[in-house]
């Protein structure tokens, strides 16, 4: 009579299994090889190709913003300065001031004309002039897609100013009515840059908000459970425990019936 033996699990599918849990485990990703998950491996790679490039459009929308806030400060000084010069301007006019001492107004008022050139030109980021007209918009990409900025031209020049004085009271008049006249186009060029930053702002709102899906898809696809992976590393070897307990038994088996046939 045939004495049949037990057939234990494999230990090179063993092995194999475990070493898989345990990379799994150490690496906290399910794909450690194109073999683990081709398809899912693929669509991984889509996803993080959108999410480095939702992270470099968030960057260069903050850089626009910085852009913006640049120009926006410069804005300001020169609105500083035109609320000094129109300060002068009232001054001047009054009556009971004499040659002089308007000559001396008008002197301040001329260095206030410079400062708004200087500012002007001076005011840039990266190298970017961005309130003398030499650069009236500014391309931000957002990847799929992307924002043009507006920048204005803040110069004397453009602003009407060149030429003002003060010297008198008649053109201390003609001065507050070009100052009037700049100060609305500088209100109307921060209210733009405002909007403009807020558009930006939002548009990094939204993208990371799809960053953060679409890392959590990322995440489901290709992240480890571990959950799983401990309680599939506890049942392999739960069962090769019981295959080896069983080999045992069976070649104790095996050893009785052979001692009994050889007596």
């Amino acid at each position: 009579m045939a004495i049949e033996s037990y057939s234990p699990i494999s230990s090179s599918s063993y092995v194999s299994s475990m070493q898989s849990i345990n990379t799994s485990l150490a690496s906290g990703s399910k794909m450690n090889q194109a073999a683990d998950n081709p398809a899912g491996q693929a669509i991984v790679s889509l996803l993080t190709s959108q999410v480095n490039t939702q992270d470099m459009a968030v960057q260069n929308a903050n850089s626009g913003i910085n852009l913006l806030q640049t120009a926006t400060a410069g804005a300001q000084n020169i609105t500083e300065s035109i609320l000094r010069m129109n300060e002068l301007a009232v001054q001047a006019q009054n009556g009971t001031l004499n040659t002089q001492q308007r000559n001396i107004l008008n002197l301040e008022f001329q260095q206030n004309l410079q400062s708004i050139n200087g500012l002007a030109n001076n005011t840039s980021f990266n190298g970017l002039n961005l309130l003398n007209g030499e650069s009236s918009s500014v391309n931000i990409s957002l990847g799929d897609s992307s924002n043009t900025l507006d920048l204005a031209n803040l110069s004397t020049d453009a602003l009407g100013l060149n030429g003002l004085n003060i010297s008198d009271p008649a053109n201390a008049g003609n001065a507050l009515q070009g100052l009037q006249l700049a100060s609305e186009q500088l209100l109307n060029s921060q209210s733009q840059f405002g909007a403009q930053q807020n558009g930006l702002q939002a548009s990094i709102e939204n993208m990371s908000n799809q960053n953060l899906n679409t890392l959590s898809t990322r995440s489901q696809i290709s992240d480890t459970d571990y959950a799983r992976a401990v309680s599939e590393q506890v049942r392999q070897s739960i069962l090769n425990e019981s295959s080896m307990a069983m080999q045992v038994q069976n070649n104790q088996s095996r050893d009785n019936v052979l001692q009994l046939l050889s007596g």
